[in-house]
């Protein structure tokens, strides 16, 4: 068993700025990894760091309580201990607190990533980033475990709709982007609204599908049924990134109409946990848009914005790191028999460049595209 220091927190309130100021004394507890954590003592401490002053907010409560225990816990662990301190405040109260505490720490890593100060240990286990850096942290804490992100949680915003009315004069075809959604535009078929009005008022979810690509290469990997737990979808291979093209992406300084590059580059920040700065700069590709292509799904149809980005060199994929079940190169230059094997959005793709590039070669090759560029290709009626 490994002892290391526990600060305990003496704090007062700051009268000028209504601030904690913190002083320190040493205790000593044993905190191992698979040490049982002190809770009653714990949360004395934590109620002599507050001074008897309840915290206003989740994030607040659960910084507070992770900087006293000094080790990660889950939001029930949290809670527990705010709890036994009496620091929770009455209007945190309620039937779900543990479901709303994880869920704010969930898109709070999610939205500032490497600015938040918190960060996961495992799978429902958090920490706060400070300790990064702490000599008497266990090392196997250090390490941020990027959480699998579900393809349907991400609907929770404003997205937008197009009429099926509309879509069934596109459903076989692969269209140009902009003039896909002039034609919606015109015939007043699309809309923001929330997913869970679309069903009810005749309209399907637009959705960004983003391929990153490597010489004639896309990463492709097996959707697991935690990501996607749809039947067509979940345990078929995939050669994109999802996600839902909603209100919030569309900026002033968004590149596209409707923010579909924004939509991308965001999904890929989560999914391949890299940063920012890997889409801007000198050298540096944004996601770009291929095409449009109304596809049939378990809920009806998906309007699906297709991107490719082609990702730096040093870029590898690697299971622990992304949290994707068996992440691979697929060879877009080959033709693939094994369509069945994979997701609708993937085999329609698929499918198509096979097609486009039996049929269009020449063409391919006066419009000076790379290898395996997916061709904008009208498939049917």
């Amino acid at each position: 068993m490994t002892t290391y220091g526990l600060n305990v927190l003496a704090a007062v309130r700051s009268s000028d700025r209504g601030a904690l100021v913190c002083t320190t004394a040493a205790v000593h507890s044993d905190c191992s990894p698979t040490a049982k954590l002190p809770v009653a003592e714990i949360g004395r401490n934590l109620h002599c760091r507050c001074g008897g002053t309840r915290l206003d907010s989740y994030l607040q409560l659960a910084e507070t309580v992770l900087r006293t225990a000094r080790r990660p816990m889950g939001a029930k662990a949290i809670l527990d201990l705010a709890y036994r301190a009496g620091v929770v405040p009455k209007h945190l109260h309620g039937k779900t607190q543990q479901k709303t505490l994880q869920a704010r720490l969930s898109e709070e890593i999610l939205h500032h990533r490497e600015t938040s100060p918190f960060y996961r240990t495992e799978p429902g286990q958090f920490f706060l980033t400070e300790f990064l850096d702490a000599d008497d942290i266990p090392a196997e804490w250090k390490t941020p475990f990027p959480a699998r992100r579900r393809t349907r949680d991400l609907t929770r915003d404003n997205t937008l709709g197009v009429k099926r009315s509309f879509l069934e004069r596109w459903r076989r075809t692969f269209a140009d982007a902009d003039d896909f959604f002039r034609a919606a535009e015109a015939e007043e078929a699309m809309a923001y609204m929330h997913p869970d009005e679309m069903d009810e008022r005749g309209y399907s979810a637009t959705w960004t599908f983003a391929m990153v690509v490597k010489d004639d290469c896309t990463l492709a990997y097996r959707v697991g049924r935690y990501r996607d737990d749809r039947d067509t979808f979940a345990k078929r291979r995939c050669i994109g990134f999802p996600g839902p093209l909603t209100v919030e992406d569309l900026t002033l300084f968004s590149y596209d109409r409707l923010g579909a590059e924004d939509s991308a580059v965001k999904v890929l920040i989560q999914d391949l946990d890299i940063s920012f700065a890997s889409f801007h700069g000198q050298g540096k590709h944004r996601p770009t848009v291929e095409h449009v292509m109304v596809v049939d799904s378990d809920d009806g149809l998906d309007v699906v914005i297709v991107l490719t980005w082609n990702c730096p060199r040093w870029f590898e994929p690697t299971t622990r790191r992304l949290s994707l079940n068996d992440p691979h190169w697929l060879c877009t230059s080959v033709r693939h028999n094994d369509l069945d094997d994979f997701e609708p959005w993937s085999s329609k793709i698929l499918a198509a460049q096979a097609a486009g590039e039996e049929r269009t070669t020449v063409g391919e090759e006066a419009d000076h595209g790379p290898a395996g560029r997916l061709s904008r290709v009208r498939i049917g009626g």
